[in-house]
């Protein structure tokens, strides 16, 4: 079975018009942040309202292009790009290639289409145009018991559907209502294609259809009792668990993508000479320095040393392990450190060295750390901010680069 990118969008407008409504509720106009290490969107409303994010992807108007979020897994959880990534399997599996390719050219209205026709795959029907400065703004689709919304009405529904005609976007009315219906859990019985009856809880009206356009609408007779109605309603939350059960499974794929690389690296950096004939030695990897709470060196301390080989190392430092920073993030913004690589160790002399006259030992002077403010993780030791550790390979660095260009190009930078 094969769908459209407007066939996705009809499905979904007139429910996700509904969570539109209930979001604007919770937020009042409040301030917000997102932690996608928690994952968190945080609204500072009194009280606060945590709901969880899913990234689908950045709008760019300097680049000029849309960026799914799952181009490059690892940046990162693997729960902020499950959606993304059961967007994009559906839209291999229906034939969409707006969902199945990485990145496409902006155009007017795109990057809200394509939210749309996300939350028809996905089953999370609220979104957020978060601007992250620099002209790109970062789509969100949003999760939380907050949205739960109630029993559907005669007045409800017939408001929701008035307002969402409004935007103009749906294409086919007879298969909005159609799909509307079922997500709520209403009966709907077509006479013919150009006449339906839904029944809900309270009543029942019949729509009237004109090439695939609402017509008319006129109060009916309900169509059929309260126990097929809670069955009907039954169905709609078992659609809605099988949608959940996708995206925990889309979680999965995004973190076996994930380590592929990272596993191929491994496999193909070659083993130093030294550690083919003998133990390695232990490797020295810098601790994560944060420049609001950096401690100044004193001269007796030392670097810590850790017997774990490289591949263990990388382990402990994979994207988003840490526990999500404690610092102040502006409304709004979310903040990433990169930290740079200590300098190369180099072997000692093998010939003794001359005497020198004993001196004081010198303060170790303190790394700059350059930080840059984007809509991503604020997570120390993120992925385009590895440390460099003495024994890998310049592919290896190579990698580093090609993760912070993946930012650059994804916020805009």
């Amino acid at each position: 079975m094969t769908k459209t990118l407007q066939d996705l969008i009809d499905e979904s407008i007139f429910i996700s018009t509904e969570y539109q409504a209930r979001l604007a509720e919770l937020t009042q106009g409040a301030e917000w942040d997102v932690d996608f290490s928690a994952p968190a969107f945080t609204l500072q409303t009194d009280p606060p309202v945590s709901l969880t994010p899913y990234l689908l992807g950045t709008e760019s108007a300097s680049r000029g292009s849309w960026i799914w979020s799952w181009q490059e897994l690892g940046h990162f959880p693997d729960t902020v790009v499950s959606a993304a990534v059961q967007a994009r399997e559906a839209g291999r599996r229906l034939g969409v290639e707006e969902l199945s390719t990485d990145e496409l050219p902006v155009a007017d209205g795109l990057a809200r289409r394509l939210t749309l026709a996300a939350k028809a795959v996905t089953g999370v029907y609220a979104h957020y145009p978060a601007g992250a400065g620099g002209g790109v703004t970062a789509w969100l689709l949003l999760e939380g018991p907050e949205f739960e919304l109630p029993e559907l009405t005669v007045e409800r529904m017939m408001r929701v559907i008035a307002e969402a005609l409004t935007t103009d976007t749906a294409v086919d009315h007879n298969l909005a209502v159609d799909s509307y219906a079922k997500l709520r859990g209403a009966h709907i019985e077509w006479d013919t294609e150009a006449t339906c009856v839904v029944t809900v809880r309270d009543g029942a009206q019949r729509f009237w259809f004109d090439d695939h356009q609402i017509s008319g609408v006129e109060p009916a007779e309900p169509t059929v009792g309260p126990d097929v109605l809670a069955d009907l309603a039954a169905d709609a939350r078992a659609r809605a668990v099988t949608l959940r059960e996708d995206r925990a499974a889309a979680e999965s794929a995004a973190a076996r993508e994930a380590s592929r690389p990272q596993a191929a690296a491994a496999e193909a950096a070659p083993a130093p000479a030294a550690a083919r004939q003998e133990q390695p030695e232990p490797l020295e990897v810098p601790d994560f320095v944060e420049t609001e709470h950096a401690a100044p060196v004193r001269e007796a301390e030392q670097p810590r040393e850790t017997a774990e080989p490289v591949a263990a190392a990388a382990d402990g430092d994979l994207p988003f392990d840490q526990e999500p920073s404690d610092r102040d993030v502006r409304p709004g913004r979310v903040s990433t450190t990169v930290v740079p690589g200590p300098e190369p160790v180099r072997p000692a002399a093998e010939e003794a060295p001359e005497p020198v006259v004993e001196r004081a030992p010198e303060p170790a002077p303190e790394r700059e750390v350059e930080r840059e403010v984007v809509a991503g993780p604020g997570v120390p030791g993120s992925a385009e901010a590895e440390p460099v550790v003495e024994g890998e390979e310049p592919a290896e660095e190579e990698q580093g680069e090609r993760k912070k260009g993946f930012f650059s190009r994804f916020f805009g930078l």
